[in-house]
């Protein structure tokens, strides 16, 4: 297919019409109806200069404004999630039980939750992907600040759009693998790991 501006510019409105915004470069590899973005690089000069001579409001979702508000919003949307595993796990657990910012490895970060169960004690890291992309930095990121842990953990990543079939097909796809005792759950299958694990009562 020969990608013409005119075309490439149907594609970008047809992705507006569909998300009421104008797509990353992520989303444009992954989009039918426009070229990749490698393509676009080639042959325009980059996504910037691209939405600029289509007159396209969004020039480079990488600066200014753009990437604060996204931060922003991804900031807030984490935390509000956070707030909400909080009071699952103490229903749960109790209070007792649930460890909030526990430090590890001498200091070199905290965990955002450690819990306490019957024959079984775990961490757990909350965050939140903005794409697939954003998904692996995260995980290879955090395997890096985990070598040393050797409790059981799991990095809870909690963007509904990012289900635990992506996140497997994402883990496969993975050359350094994560170690047995670090898992990547989604917020349902998550869930369901709660309900297989017995808490502690005090006597």
């Amino acid at each position: 297919m020969a990608w013409t501006k005119n075309k490439i510019k149907d594609g970008f409105d047809k992705f507006y019409q569909e998300h009421g915004r104008y797509p990353t470069a992520l989303e444009i590899d992954e989009y039918a109806d426009l070229p990749s973005s490698r393509q676009i690089q080639r042959r325009f000069g980059g996504l910037p200069k691209l939405r600029q001579e289509l007159g396209l409001e969004t020039l480079d979702f990488t600066k200014g404004s753009i990437r604060s508000q996204k931060a922003q919003y991804i900031g807030k949307r984490g935390l509000d999630f956070e707030k909400e595993i909080r009071k699952v796990l103490l229903e749960k657990f109790g209070e007792v039980f649930v460890h909030e910012q526990k430090p590890f490895n001498d200091y070199v970060g905290r965990l955002d939750f450690f819990v306490y169960a019957k024959n079984n004690k775990f961490g757990i890291d909350v965050f939140f992907a903005s794409d697939i992309h954003s998904l692996m930095g995260c995980i290879n990121y955090k395997q890096r600040l985990y070598k040393n842990f050797t409790d059981g953990l799991i990095l809870l990543q909690l963007n509904p759009e990012i289900d635990q079939r992506i996140i497997d097909q994402c883990l496969s796809n993975k050359k350094n693998a994560l170690p047995s005792n670090i898992a990547v759950l989604s917020l349902d299958k998550f869930l369901e790991f709660l309900k297989t694990i017995q808490p502690l009562h005090v006597l």
